[in-house]
């Protein structure tokens, strides 16, 4: 099929930008409840500003580390697990190393959120804490699997700007100072640092090695580049028409991936290479601004985590998670405060859930379909519905709900979900990283630095996690 300017539109300019932005903000949100609104103010609780150079040196280079993602997805209109199928070796390899630690950290995770959305809702309605934990989760569920669940996101952003400002604003108004902002960057770790907490913050901050993945799920289902000639494409050779039933967003776009070829750049004019340029441009300005919107965040936090809670020896923990944090704003205004923290500290648990069970779905999916057709089975195994029903329900469904009943300790949980990504960040850098620099064309690989600094990522979260394993695991 000839390929032109139709179906690698150039990319929109102007206000138009502002419309490509979505895929972004939807991975901010999908962490905003974890690495922000719980574990900063933890952090920040049990240590201060020590170590803030930490966050700052994180969020930098995991936003290199998402830009570098959103490039291969707008190049080759693939999600990064199609690409990570590809690596050289053993079959599908890469996919399993990608997939297999995704299932606990999504059963953590939601034990976890689940959790924390309970200790929000007990303060306002009467129930117990693993009852409301179970209920909620399941409502999350039932919503994912019909679809339901748009205006879930669009409240959820409408609060997260809310919050968003009001925690900046209250932070301004107990400003400690820049000098005390300035000794936190300084490189240093207090002498009683736990790195089993460090490690789960850095982790989940912004987002971890899930949402990074997701992340190019969603560019590509957005639409951005090269993606856009692959859902034309689809609708030329009549993909969607051959379905039993109306489609599913996971069934579609993994119809879309197995029945198109990604875009042969080596047929594209200099035009189209124009094109696609202005799309990187488009998605590396969306993920600036969604970093930049989480930096200020957590400077924010951190500085009402340590000026609030650390005083009073208030921590983030056990079903108290949101009455804690509610000292956040209700430090500074009083009930009024409180009641918004509560709110919004509840949307945001609720669209880290929804955002989570829909990532997953997609990944885990999309992963053991890539899995099982190496050993060539088919049928219902090969449809993304079936893997809708068998993750929500069984690893998403069941066996949270029974952790729920057994272990009700969100953070713990969080935390053991926050070193799996810590640890598997590693994993989807050196991934990328090969991706980019071996199987893009020339005028679309990183450069020497970029090359060097995306390196500097996976070395950077390898050194914590060993660090980590020496310390607090081996007890050296």
């Amino acid at each position: 099929m000839k390929i032109n300017n139709k179906i690698i539109p150039e990319a929109p300019k102007g206000r138009e930008r502002l419309k490509w932005i979505g895929p972004a903000i939807i991975w901010m949100i999908s962490a905003i409840a974890t690495g922000e609104l719980i574990f900063t103010p933890r952090i920040a609780s049990l240590y201060g500003y020590t170590v803030l150079w930490t966050m700052v040196l994180a969020i930098f280079l995991k936003t290199l580390l998402a830009r570098e993602i959103g490039r291969y997805a707008v190049v080759t209109g693939s999600s990064l697990l199609e690409g990570i199928k590809t690596l050289p070796g053993p079959g599908n390899w890469g996919v399993w190393l990608i997939i297999l630690p995704q299932f606990f950290v999504a059963v953590a995770t939601l034990v976890g959120m689940s959790g924390a959305a309970s200790s929000a809702i007990i303060l306002v309605i009467p129930g117990g804490f693993q009852f409301w934990a179970i209920i909620f989760l399941l409502i999350s569920i039932t919503l994912v699997f019909f679809g339901k669940y748009r205006g879930v996101e669009l409240i959820s952003i409408v609060m997260a700007l809310v919050i968003t400002t009001a925690l900046v604003t209250a932070a301004i108004l107990i400003f400690p100072g820049i000098n005390v902002l300035a000794a936190g960057l300084v490189p240093s770790l207090p002498p009683n640092v736990n790195f089993s907490e460090l490690l789960p913050w850095i982790g989940f901050m912004m987002s971890g090695a899930a949402g990074l993945i997701w992340y190019s799920f969603w560019l590509v289902t957005r639409g951005y580049g090269a993606a856009y000639y692959r859902f034309r494409e689809a609708e030329e050779t009549e993909v969607i028409k051959s379905m039993d039933s109306e489609p599913t967003a996971d069934e579609l776009e993994f119809e879309v991936i197995e029945e198109t070829e990604p875009l042969d750049i080596s047929r594209i004019t200099g035009e189209e290479k124009k094109h696609l340029k202005g799309w990187i441009n488009i998605m590396t300005f969306s993920t600036t601004v969604a970093a930049s919107i989480v930096l200020i965040l957590l400077i924010a936090l951190m500085i009402l985590g340590a000026q609030l809670l650390r005083p009073a020896g208030l921590v983030p923990e056990g079903p108290a998670v949101t009455a804690v944090l509610s000292e956040l704003l209700g430090g500074i205004w009083g009930i009024a405060g409180a009641a918004l923290m509560i709110v919004a500290a509840f949307f945001a648990f609720w669209s880290t859930i929804v955002a989570n069970l829909d990532g997953w779905t997609r990944m885990l999916g999309q992963g053991s379909i890539f899995i099982l057709r190496q050993f060539k089975s088919s049928g219902k195994y090969l449809s993304m519905r079936f893997y809708r029903y068998l993750y929500l329900i069984g690893l998403m469904g069941i066996l949270p709900v029974i952790f729920i009943i057994l272990r009700p300790e969100p953070i713990e949980f969080l935390i053991i979900a926050g070193i799996i990504e810590a640890v598997h960040i590693p994993v989807v850098a050196f991934s990328v990283l090969y991706l980019n620099w071996r199987t893009l064309p020339a005028d679309f690989k990183p450069s020497k630095p970029v090359i060097i600094l995306t390196g500097a990522v996976g070395l950077f979260f390898m050194v914590f996690a060993a660090y980590y394993i020496y310390i607090e695991l081996l007890g050296l």
